[in-house]
């Protein structure tokens, strides 16, 4: 007999999803690209390499490299990361989340304009302005 996961509802709409023991809360695609820092500007999120998360403003080119990034899926606190095998995946932000090991996370969800602090990645060079950490 094999073990069958039970079924998975997104937070953030309700559909069925398929279940991810590694990820048991996780946003669907849908709800991900609904995502918005604080101020309601809208983001898109990537996988850098094998190793991390880029995040973007939907109405800019520029990419921002982080381990983690906290922003808002329907108002609601959401932590998007890389997820393990490939692929970006956002879970409910809780008191329980483990962000111990994401010392490079871009907090998005304030909704103070421009409190970026790192870089965009352009081939290691930054923004006139911007200061790398």
């Amino acid at each position: 007999m094999s073990y069958k996961p039970a079924g998975h509802f997104c937070p953030g709409c309700g559909m069925q999803q398929r279940a991810f023991p590694l990820y048991p809360w996780y946003f669907c695609n849908g709800c991900l690209r609904r995502a918005t820092d604080g101020a309601g500007r809208r983001l898109e999120f990537s996988n850098v390499g094998l190793d991390g998360t880029k995040w973007r403003y939907a109405d800019a080119e520029d990419w921002y490299v982080c381990q983690a990034a906290i922003c808002l899926i329907n108002e609601r606190p959401v932590v998007v990361t890389e997820a393990r095998f490939g692929g970006i995946v956002a879970e409910p932000l809780t008191s329980h989340s483990d962000l111990r090991d994401h010392s490079h996370m871009d907090d998005l969800s304030s909704k103070q304009v421009g409190r970026r602090k790192r870089a965009p990645e352009r081939a290691g060079v930054p923004e006139q302005g911007e200061t790398p950490l």
